[in-house]
Protein backbone atom coordinates (compact mmCIF):
# COMPACT_ATOMS: atom_id res chain seq x y z
CA UNK A 1 0.00 0.00 0.00
CA UNK A 2 2.67 2.16 0.95
CA UNK A 3 4.57 1.61 -2.68
CA UNK A 4 1.46 2.52 -3.98
CA UNK A 5 1.02 5.33 -2.79
CA UNK A 6 4.62 6.68 -3.36
CA UNK A 7 4.28 5.82 -6.71
CA UNK A 8 1.09 7.94 -7.13
CA UNK A 9 2.37 11.29 -5.48
CA UNK A 10 5.54 10.90 -7.62
CA UNK A 11 3.10 10.98 -11.03
CA UNK A 12 1.08 13.87 -9.63
CA UNK A 13 4.65 15.75 -8.81
CA UNK A 14 6.40 15.06 -12.34
CA UNK A 15 4.65 12.83 -14.63
CA UNK A 16 1.32 14.37 -14.48
CA UNK A 17 0.64 16.00 -18.07
CA UNK A 18 0.40 19.61 -18.50
CA UNK A 19 3.16 20.57 -15.69
CA UNK A 20 6.62 19.72 -14.95
CA UNK A 21 8.65 21.44 -12.43
CA UNK A 22 12.20 21.49 -11.25
CA UNK A 23 13.15 20.53 -7.75
CA UNK A 24 11.71 22.80 -5.28
CA UNK A 25 8.08 22.96 -3.41
CA UNK A 26 7.92 26.49 -2.60
CA UNK A 27 9.81 27.36 -6.40
CA UNK A 28 6.88 29.39 -8.25
CA UNK A 29 5.27 28.60 -11.25
CA UNK A 30 6.22 30.28 -14.41
CA UNK A 31 4.64 30.14 -18.07
CA UNK A 32 6.66 30.36 -21.27
CA UNK A 33 4.62 33.88 -21.97
CA UNK A 34 5.39 35.11 -18.57
CA UNK A 35 8.88 34.28 -19.01
CA UNK A 36 9.43 35.92 -22.79
CA UNK A 37 7.88 38.78 -21.06
CA UNK A 38 10.38 38.96 -18.20
CA UNK A 39 13.24 38.49 -20.78
CA UNK A 40 11.61 41.30 -23.10
CA UNK A 41 10.86 43.84 -20.77
CA UNK A 42 12.23 43.30 -17.71
CA UNK A 43 15.81 42.15 -17.98
CA UNK A 44 19.10 44.72 -18.85
CA UNK A 45 19.53 42.85 -22.01
CA UNK A 46 15.51 43.87 -23.32
CA UNK A 47 16.68 47.29 -22.07
CA UNK A 48 19.81 47.23 -23.96
CA UNK A 49 17.63 45.83 -26.65
CA UNK A 50 14.97 49.30 -26.37
CA UNK A 51 18.39 51.62 -25.64
CA UNK A 52 19.81 51.01 -28.96
CA UNK A 53 16.53 51.83 -30.92
CA UNK A 54 16.30 54.79 -28.42
CA UNK A 55 19.55 56.31 -29.59
CA UNK A 56 18.90 55.74 -33.29
CA UNK A 57 15.17 57.65 -33.00
CA UNK A 58 16.88 60.40 -30.24
CA UNK A 59 19.39 60.86 -33.13
CA UNK A 60 16.99 61.47 -36.38
CA UNK A 61 14.55 63.79 -34.54
CA UNK A 62 17.13 65.87 -33.09
CA UNK A 63 18.56 66.01 -36.83
CA UNK A 64 15.15 66.64 -38.11
CA UNK A 65 14.33 69.62 -35.88
CA UNK A 66 17.05 71.37 -36.82
CA UNK A 67 15.25 71.60 -40.15
CA UNK A 68 12.24 73.44 -38.57
CA UNK A 69 14.59 74.97 -34.83
CA UNK A 70 17.89 76.48 -34.66
CA UNK A 71 20.30 74.75 -32.64
CA UNK A 72 21.51 77.49 -30.18
CA UNK A 73 24.61 78.11 -27.98
CA UNK A 74 25.82 80.64 -25.62
CA UNK A 75 29.31 81.41 -26.05
CA UNK A 76 31.15 83.79 -23.10
CA UNK A 77 34.68 84.43 -21.32
CA UNK A 78 35.67 85.96 -18.00
CA UNK A 79 37.49 89.56 -18.57
CA UNK A 80 40.85 89.26 -20.70
CA UNK A 81 44.08 91.56 -19.77
CA UNK A 82 46.38 91.57 -22.48
CA UNK A 83 49.71 93.52 -22.20
CA UNK A 84 52.34 93.88 -24.60
CA UNK A 85 55.64 95.86 -25.70
CA UNK A 86 56.80 96.01 -28.62
CA UNK A 87 59.88 98.77 -30.42
CA UNK A 88 58.20 99.59 -33.58
CA UNK A 89 57.39 102.33 -36.23
CA UNK A 90 53.37 102.82 -34.29
CA UNK A 91 50.85 104.82 -36.21
CA UNK A 92 52.38 108.08 -37.85
CA UNK A 93 55.57 107.64 -35.76
CA UNK A 94 58.83 109.03 -37.76
CA UNK A 95 61.20 106.68 -35.76
CA UNK A 96 60.94 103.79 -34.15
CA UNK A 97 60.15 103.12 -30.56
CA UNK A 98 59.37 101.37 -27.15
CA UNK A 99 55.25 101.03 -27.18
CA UNK A 100 53.33 99.82 -24.61
CA UNK A 101 49.86 98.85 -25.26
CA UNK A 102 47.19 97.42 -22.95
CA UNK A 103 43.99 95.98 -23.31
CA UNK A 104 41.08 94.55 -20.98
CA UNK A 105 37.98 93.34 -22.54
CA UNK A 106 35.00 90.62 -22.47
CA UNK A 107 33.27 89.38 -25.76
CA UNK A 108 29.96 87.27 -25.19
CA UNK A 109 27.49 85.92 -28.20
CA UNK A 110 24.76 83.97 -28.96
CA UNK A 111 24.71 82.14 -31.87
CA UNK A 112 21.86 80.34 -33.94
CA UNK A 113 22.65 77.55 -36.35
CA UNK A 114 19.61 76.43 -39.19
CA UNK A 115 19.80 73.86 -41.60
CA UNK A 116 17.98 74.72 -44.04
CA UNK A 117 15.68 72.10 -46.95
CA UNK A 118 17.97 73.86 -49.78
CA UNK A 119 20.78 72.16 -48.01
CA UNK A 120 22.02 75.03 -47.09
CA UNK A 121 23.08 76.52 -43.50
CA UNK A 122 22.57 79.94 -41.58
CA UNK A 123 24.42 81.29 -38.78
CA UNK A 124 22.85 84.15 -36.82
CA UNK A 125 25.23 85.43 -34.15
CA UNK A 126 24.74 88.42 -31.60
CA UNK A 127 28.18 89.47 -29.88
CA UNK A 128 28.62 91.98 -27.09
CA UNK A 129 32.05 93.47 -26.76
CA UNK A 130 33.32 95.86 -23.81
CA UNK A 131 36.70 96.57 -23.93
CA UNK A 132 39.12 98.86 -22.36
CA UNK A 133 42.30 99.72 -24.29
CA UNK A 134 45.00 101.55 -23.66
CA UNK A 135 47.78 102.64 -26.43
CA UNK A 136 50.32 105.11 -27.39
CA UNK A 137 49.78 108.71 -28.98
CA UNK A 138 51.41 109.17 -31.99
CA UNK A 139 49.99 111.78 -33.32
CA UNK A 140 52.22 114.72 -34.82
CA UNK A 141 53.59 116.92 -32.13
CA UNK A 142 52.32 114.97 -29.28
CA UNK A 143 55.17 114.13 -26.23
CA UNK A 144 56.41 110.39 -26.76
CA UNK A 145 55.03 108.23 -23.57
CA UNK A 146 51.21 110.13 -24.08
CA UNK A 147 48.98 107.34 -23.77
CA UNK A 148 45.14 107.11 -25.13
CA UNK A 149 42.72 105.45 -23.16
CA UNK A 150 39.28 104.22 -25.05
CA UNK A 151 36.50 102.44 -23.81
CA UNK A 152 34.49 100.81 -26.33
CA UNK A 153 30.72 99.07 -25.36
CA UNK A 154 29.34 97.44 -28.66
CA UNK A 155 26.94 95.19 -30.24
CA UNK A 156 27.00 92.88 -33.50
CA UNK A 157 24.90 90.84 -35.15
CA UNK A 158 25.37 89.09 -38.01
CA UNK A 159 24.50 86.63 -40.33
CA UNK A 160 25.76 83.75 -42.49
CA UNK A 161 24.91 81.87 -45.17
CA UNK A 162 26.42 78.90 -46.95
CA UNK A 163 25.10 77.25 -49.79
CA UNK A 164 26.66 74.29 -51.49
CA UNK A 165 26.69 74.26 -55.45
CA UNK A 166 27.86 71.27 -57.20
CA UNK A 167 27.85 68.94 -54.26
CA UNK A 168 25.34 67.18 -51.59
CA UNK A 169 24.23 68.71 -48.77
CA UNK A 170 25.87 67.59 -45.22
CA UNK A 171 23.03 68.67 -43.64
CA UNK A 172 20.69 66.48 -45.70
CA UNK A 173 23.05 63.47 -46.01
CA UNK A 174 22.94 63.48 -42.18
CA UNK A 175 19.18 63.49 -42.02
CA UNK A 176 18.78 61.05 -44.85
CA UNK A 177 21.39 58.93 -42.48
CA UNK A 178 19.82 59.04 -39.46
CA UNK A 179 16.72 58.60 -40.87
CA UNK A 180 17.78 55.21 -42.05
CA UNK A 181 19.62 54.44 -38.94
CA UNK A 182 16.40 54.87 -36.96
CA UNK A 183 14.08 52.66 -39.45
CA UNK A 184 17.28 50.37 -39.63
CA UNK A 185 16.96 50.02 -35.63
CA UNK A 186 13.65 49.25 -35.53
CA UNK A 187 13.87 46.35 -37.89
CA UNK A 188 16.85 45.43 -35.88
CA UNK A 189 14.41 45.61 -32.96
CA UNK A 190 12.56 43.01 -34.05
CA UNK A 191 15.09 40.37 -35.36
CA UNK A 192 16.67 40.76 -31.78
CA UNK A 193 13.41 40.58 -29.69
CA UNK A 194 12.48 37.28 -31.81
CA UNK A 195 16.57 36.03 -31.28
CA UNK A 196 15.50 36.44 -27.74
CA UNK A 197 12.19 34.77 -28.01
CA UNK A 198 13.46 32.14 -29.48
CA UNK A 199 16.55 31.34 -26.89
CA UNK A 200 14.32 31.57 -23.95
CA UNK A 201 11.94 29.10 -25.96
CA UNK A 202 14.64 26.63 -26.62
CA UNK A 203 15.85 27.03 -22.67
CA UNK A 204 12.14 26.79 -21.19
CA UNK A 205 11.49 23.49 -23.32
CA UNK A 206 15.04 22.27 -22.72
CA UNK A 207 14.06 22.63 -19.09
CA UNK A 208 10.71 20.73 -19.26
CA UNK A 209 12.45 18.18 -21.41
CA UNK A 210 15.39 17.56 -19.11
CA UNK A 211 13.10 17.13 -15.88
CA UNK A 212 11.45 14.65 -18.25
CA UNK A 213 14.39 12.80 -19.19
CA UNK A 214 15.86 13.24 -15.62
CA UNK A 215 12.51 10.89 -14.37
CA UNK A 216 13.31 8.74 -17.29
CA UNK A 217 17.31 8.04 -16.58
CA UNK A 218 16.39 7.58 -12.34
CA UNK A 219 13.83 5.12 -13.78
CA UNK A 220 16.07 3.37 -15.95
CA UNK A 221 18.83 3.21 -13.16
CA UNK A 222 17.02 1.89 -11.12
CA UNK A 223 15.21 -0.64 -13.41
CA UNK A 224 19.32 -1.59 -14.28
CA UNK A 225 20.50 -1.70 -10.96
CA UNK A 226 17.06 -4.33 -9.75
CA UNK A 227 18.27 -6.21 -12.93
CA UNK A 228 22.13 -6.21 -11.79
CA UNK A 229 20.66 -7.50 -8.03
CA UNK A 230 18.49 -10.14 -9.81
CA UNK A 231 21.37 -11.31 -11.78
CA UNK A 232 23.62 -11.68 -9.01
CA UNK A 233 21.04 -13.81 -7.43
CA UNK A 234 20.56 -16.26 -10.61
CA UNK A 235 24.56 -16.44 -10.98
CA UNK A 236 24.69 -18.01 -7.36
CA UNK A 237 21.46 -20.28 -8.56
CA UNK A 238 23.86 -20.99 -11.94
CA UNK A 239 21.03 -19.60 -13.80
CA UNK A 240 23.28 -17.51 -15.45
CA UNK A 241 27.18 -16.87 -16.30
CA UNK A 242 29.41 -14.24 -14.70
CA UNK A 243 30.00 -13.13 -18.12
CA UNK A 244 26.25 -12.30 -17.97
CA UNK A 245 26.21 -10.75 -14.53
CA UNK A 246 29.29 -8.31 -15.87
CA UNK A 247 27.05 -7.07 -18.86
CA UNK A 248 24.21 -6.93 -16.38
CA UNK A 249 26.64 -4.69 -13.92
CA UNK A 250 27.73 -2.44 -16.96
CA UNK A 251 24.44 -2.05 -17.83
CA UNK A 252 23.75 -0.35 -14.58
CA UNK A 253 26.91 1.52 -14.57
CA UNK A 254 26.02 2.89 -17.96
CA UNK A 255 22.01 4.06 -16.33
CA UNK A 256 23.97 5.82 -13.74
CA UNK A 257 26.25 7.72 -15.70
CA UNK A 258 23.57 9.18 -18.42
CA UNK A 259 21.70 9.69 -14.95
CA UNK A 260 24.60 11.80 -14.23
CA UNK A 261 24.64 13.16 -17.26
CA UNK A 262 21.05 14.46 -17.52
CA UNK A 263 21.26 15.80 -14.19
CA UNK A 264 24.04 18.00 -15.31
CA UNK A 265 22.45 19.16 -18.33
CA UNK A 266 19.44 20.25 -15.90
CA UNK A 267 21.85 22.26 -14.02
CA UNK A 268 23.22 24.33 -17.10
CA UNK A 269 19.85 25.10 -18.33
CA UNK A 270 18.54 26.49 -15.15
CA UNK A 271 21.34 28.37 -14.93
CA UNK A 272 21.07 29.91 -18.57
CA UNK A 273 17.28 30.73 -17.49
CA UNK A 274 18.04 32.53 -14.62
CA UNK A 275 20.68 34.36 -16.80
CA UNK A 276 18.22 35.00 -19.19
CA UNK A 277 15.25 35.86 -16.80
CA UNK A 278 17.73 38.10 -14.15
CA UNK A 279 16.84 35.65 -11.56
CA UNK A 280 18.70 34.35 -9.21
CA UNK A 281 20.63 31.55 -10.00
CA UNK A 282 20.44 29.68 -6.56
CA UNK A 283 16.66 30.13 -6.68
CA UNK A 284 13.92 27.53 -8.03
CA UNK A 285 11.75 27.66 -11.01
CA UNK A 286 8.55 25.38 -11.77
CA UNK A 287 7.10 25.84 -15.11
CA UNK A 288 4.31 25.00 -16.78
CA UNK A 289 3.79 22.95 -20.09
CA UNK A 290 2.55 25.64 -23.12
CA UNK A 291 -0.22 24.47 -25.26
CA UNK A 292 -0.96 24.94 -28.38
CA UNK A 293 -4.90 25.83 -28.67
CA UNK A 294 -4.59 27.98 -32.61
CA UNK A 295 -2.90 27.17 -35.90
CA UNK A 296 -2.94 29.37 -38.72
CA UNK A 297 -5.70 28.49 -40.77
CA UNK A 298 -5.57 29.37 -44.62
CA UNK A 299 -6.39 33.16 -44.84
CA UNK A 300 -3.80 33.90 -42.53
CA UNK A 301 -1.19 31.67 -44.55
CA UNK A 302 -2.11 33.37 -47.96
CA UNK A 303 -1.98 37.03 -46.47
CA UNK A 304 1.65 36.04 -44.84
CA UNK A 305 2.89 34.40 -48.41
CA UNK A 306 1.34 36.96 -50.24
CA UNK A 307 2.92 40.09 -47.77
CA UNK A 308 6.65 38.74 -48.06
CA UNK A 309 7.70 41.52 -49.79
CA UNK A 310 6.84 43.36 -46.40
CA UNK A 311 8.87 41.06 -44.43
CA UNK A 312 11.84 42.62 -42.07
CA UNK A 313 14.76 41.34 -43.78
CA UNK A 314 13.14 42.48 -46.96
CA UNK A 315 12.92 46.38 -45.44
CA UNK A 316 16.02 46.05 -43.83
CA UNK A 317 17.99 45.01 -46.38
CA UNK A 318 16.77 47.67 -48.97
CA UNK A 319 17.21 50.69 -46.01
CA UNK A 320 20.77 49.10 -45.87
CA UNK A 321 20.78 49.22 -49.44
CA UNK A 322 19.78 52.89 -49.66
CA UNK A 323 22.38 53.72 -47.14
CA UNK A 324 25.08 52.62 -49.06
CA UNK A 325 23.97 53.98 -52.06
CA UNK A 326 23.52 57.70 -50.75
CA UNK A 327 26.80 57.21 -49.31
CA UNK A 328 29.14 56.19 -52.52
CA UNK A 329 26.97 59.31 -54.70
CA UNK A 330 28.23 61.21 -51.69
CA UNK A 331 31.45 60.40 -52.30
CA UNK A 332 31.43 60.90 -55.85
CA UNK A 333 29.37 64.12 -56.10
CA UNK A 334 31.96 65.60 -54.00
CA UNK A 335 35.15 64.76 -55.89
CA UNK A 336 35.05 66.53 -58.97
CA UNK A 337 33.91 70.63 -59.08
CA UNK A 338 32.38 71.82 -56.28
CA UNK A 339 31.61 75.40 -55.19
CA UNK A 340 29.97 77.25 -52.86
CA UNK A 341 28.02 80.53 -52.07
CA UNK A 342 28.67 82.58 -49.26
CA UNK A 343 27.08 86.06 -47.91
CA UNK A 344 27.38 87.58 -44.79
CA UNK A 345 25.64 90.87 -43.33
CA UNK A 346 26.62 92.17 -40.33
CA UNK A 347 25.44 95.54 -38.34
CA UNK A 348 26.84 97.22 -35.14
CA UNK A 349 26.18 99.57 -32.65
CA UNK A 350 27.77 101.17 -29.66
CA UNK A 351 29.70 103.78 -28.13
CA UNK A 352 33.27 104.83 -27.85
CA UNK A 353 34.71 106.67 -25.36
CA UNK A 354 38.39 108.19 -26.20
CA UNK A 355 39.62 110.13 -23.25
CA UNK A 356 36.31 111.22 -21.92
CA UNK A 357 34.92 112.22 -25.28
CA UNK A 358 32.02 109.75 -25.99
CA UNK A 359 30.76 108.88 -29.69
CA UNK A 360 28.49 106.76 -30.48
CA UNK A 361 28.87 104.45 -33.72
CA UNK A 362 26.38 102.55 -35.77
CA UNK A 363 28.32 100.32 -38.35
CA UNK A 364 27.07 98.10 -41.50
CA UNK A 365 28.86 95.92 -44.02
CA UNK A 366 28.01 92.99 -46.34
CA UNK A 367 30.09 90.33 -48.43
CA UNK A 368 28.86 87.76 -51.24
CA UNK A 369 31.02 85.65 -52.77
CA UNK A 370 31.21 82.44 -54.89
CA UNK A 371 34.31 79.99 -54.29
CA UNK A 372 34.98 76.72 -56.68
CA UNK A 373 36.95 73.71 -55.69
CA UNK A 374 38.40 71.60 -58.38
CA UNK A 375 41.17 68.66 -57.20
CA UNK A 376 43.73 68.03 -59.29
CA UNK A 377 45.58 65.37 -58.36
CA UNK A 378 45.49 63.97 -54.41
CA UNK A 379 47.36 60.50 -55.02
CA UNK A 380 44.67 58.19 -55.72
CA UNK A 381 42.73 58.64 -52.63
CA UNK A 382 39.82 59.99 -53.62
CA UNK A 383 39.88 57.64 -56.32
CA UNK A 384 40.10 54.76 -53.75
CA UNK A 385 37.54 55.90 -51.34
CA UNK A 386 34.53 56.52 -54.19
CA UNK A 387 35.35 52.97 -55.70
CA UNK A 388 35.37 51.29 -51.99
CA UNK A 389 31.96 53.37 -51.32
CA UNK A 390 30.60 52.13 -55.11
CA UNK A 391 31.79 48.21 -54.32
CA UNK A 392 29.98 48.56 -51.06
CA UNK A 393 26.75 49.78 -52.80
CA UNK A 394 27.11 46.87 -54.55
CA UNK A 395 27.62 44.29 -51.83
CA UNK A 396 24.19 45.78 -50.30
CA UNK A 397 22.47 45.96 -53.57
CA UNK A 398 23.63 42.17 -53.98
CA UNK A 399 22.21 41.08 -50.22
CA UNK A 400 19.03 43.01 -51.09
CA UNK A 401 17.95 40.88 -54.01
CA UNK A 402 19.40 37.76 -52.31
CA UNK A 403 17.00 38.15 -49.71
CA UNK A 404 14.06 38.91 -51.77
CA UNK A 405 14.94 35.63 -53.24
CA UNK A 406 15.10 33.84 -50.59
CA UNK A 407 12.11 35.62 -47.97
CA UNK A 408 9.43 34.06 -49.77
CA UNK A 409 10.82 30.72 -50.28
CA UNK A 410 11.54 30.81 -46.49
CA UNK A 411 8.48 32.10 -45.25
CA UNK A 412 6.18 29.23 -47.61
CA UNK A 413 8.68 26.39 -45.96
CA UNK A 414 8.05 27.71 -42.25
CA UNK A 415 4.41 28.02 -42.55
CA UNK A 416 4.89 24.56 -44.34
CA UNK A 417 7.08 23.57 -41.04
CA UNK A 418 4.39 25.00 -38.92
CA UNK A 419 1.95 22.69 -40.05
CA UNK A 420 3.54 19.64 -40.17
CA UNK A 421 4.57 20.10 -36.58
CA UNK A 422 0.92 20.82 -35.36
CA UNK A 423 -0.24 17.63 -37.15
CA UNK A 424 2.79 15.59 -35.99
CA UNK A 425 1.67 17.31 -32.33
CA UNK A 426 -2.10 15.85 -32.46
CA UNK A 427 -0.67 12.93 -33.55
CA UNK A 428 1.35 12.77 -30.30
CA UNK A 429 -0.51 14.07 -27.97
CA UNK A 430 -2.84 10.80 -28.58
CA UNK A 431 0.39 8.75 -28.14
CA UNK A 432 0.80 9.96 -24.82
CA UNK A 433 -2.58 9.51 -23.81
CA UNK A 434 -2.22 5.95 -24.72
CA UNK A 435 0.96 5.53 -23.02
CA UNK A 436 -0.51 7.10 -20.03
CA UNK A 437 -3.02 4.74 -20.14
CA UNK A 438 -0.53 1.83 -20.07
CA UNK A 439 1.21 3.13 -17.40
CA UNK A 440 -2.28 3.60 -15.58
CA UNK A 441 -2.70 -0.53 -16.06
CA UNK A 442 0.70 -1.89 -15.24
CA UNK A 443 0.43 0.43 -12.23
CA UNK A 444 -2.53 -1.39 -10.95
CA UNK A 445 -0.97 -4.29 -11.97
CA UNK A 446 2.12 -3.58 -10.37
CA UNK A 447 0.25 -2.78 -7.03
CA UNK A 448 -1.80 -6.08 -6.95
CA UNK A 449 1.77 -8.09 -7.38
CA UNK A 450 1.03 -9.18 -10.92
CA UNK A 451 4.05 -7.54 -12.93
CA UNK A 452 7.51 -7.01 -11.59
CA UNK A 453 9.04 -3.28 -10.58
CA UNK A 454 11.46 -3.95 -13.73
CA UNK A 455 8.34 -4.38 -15.92
CA UNK A 456 6.15 -1.49 -14.10
CA UNK A 457 9.33 0.57 -14.78
CA UNK A 458 9.24 -0.20 -18.40
CA UNK A 459 5.89 0.79 -18.97
CA UNK A 460 6.81 4.11 -17.09
CA UNK A 461 9.97 4.80 -19.47
CA UNK A 462 8.07 3.95 -22.63
CA UNK A 463 5.50 6.85 -21.18
CA UNK A 464 8.26 9.13 -20.61
CA UNK A 465 9.92 8.76 -23.44
CA UNK A 466 6.88 9.64 -25.49
CA UNK A 467 6.34 12.81 -23.23
CA UNK A 468 9.93 13.78 -24.38
CA UNK A 469 9.40 13.50 -28.10
CA UNK A 470 6.22 15.37 -27.51
CA UNK A 471 8.45 18.07 -26.21
CA UNK A 472 10.72 18.19 -28.63
CA UNK A 473 8.32 18.57 -31.04
CA UNK A 474 6.75 21.16 -29.38
CA UNK A 475 9.69 23.18 -28.74
CA UNK A 476 10.32 22.91 -33.02
CA UNK A 477 6.61 24.25 -33.09
CA UNK A 478 7.02 27.03 -31.13
CA UNK A 479 10.52 28.16 -32.19
CA UNK A 480 9.32 28.24 -35.85
CA UNK A 481 5.66 30.11 -34.85
CA UNK A 482 8.36 32.56 -33.58
CA UNK A 483 10.68 32.52 -36.44
CA UNK A 484 7.48 33.33 -38.78
CA UNK A 485 6.19 36.28 -36.04
CA UNK A 486 9.32 37.81 -36.62
CA UNK A 487 9.27 38.28 -40.16
CA UNK A 488 6.71 40.81 -40.15
CA UNK A 489 6.03 44.00 -38.16
CA UNK A 490 3.37 43.65 -35.57
CA UNK A 491 0.02 46.04 -36.78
Amino acid sequence: MKTAIWYMALWICTIAPGILAMPGTSAKFITLDEAIDIARNHTARGGMVDGNLEVAEQNYHANKINFYLPEISIKGSVPNYKKDESYRFFGGADQKQLYKTRNINYNSFIELNQSLLTGGDITITANLLSSDERYPNTREGVEPGININEESREGFFTISYIQPLLKPSDSKYDLNNTKNDFEIARLTEIQEETALKKEVIETYLGLLQASVKREMQTDKFRSARLKADIDSVKLIDGVISEEDLLVSRSKRLDAELDKFEIEMESVELKREMAILLDFDVEGELNQIEPEVTEHLDETDKQHLITSWEASVPILKAELEYARAKRAADYKSAGHGLTGDLKANYSTGQGTVETDGISEDIDTRGWEISLDFTYPLWDGGSSGAEIKSARLQAEQARLEFHREKQNSRAEIINIINQLDVSYRRLEIMRKQVDLARNRLEIARGRFDDGHISEITFLESKTLFLETRVKYLEELETYLLNKAELDGKYIAQ
